[in-house]
């Protein structure tokens, strides 16, 4: 083999090159984009996810907020009683 030839042959043709990188720019590209829209899928779930807690919470603050009005009329009748007592 002739010096020439095996040196045409050692070094990698710039097309080839050029293609590598064009190919290892697409791979990028193309896991940034599924990257994306994995953490779209994420925050999609997240949210659904913190509204169900929040309707869970609505549910419980209405339960509560029913309870203590109950223990408040249920005062109020006690402290009109005692006026009464006392009025008379």
């Amino acid at each position: 083999m002739s010096h020439q030839y095996r040196e045409r042959m050692d070094r990698p043709q710039i097309d080839d090159v050029a293609s590598i990188v064009q190919d290892i720019a697409y791979v990028s590209v193309g896991l940034g984009v599924l990257a994306f829209q994995r953490l779209q899928v994420r925050r999609h779930e997240f949210a659904q996810s913190l509204e169900g807690h929040s309707d869970d919470a609505r549910g419980t603050l209405g339960l509560v907020g029913t309870l203590v009005n109950g223990r408040l009329k249920l005062v109020e009748e006690r402290l009109s009683a005692a006026l009464d007592i006392t009025r008379r």
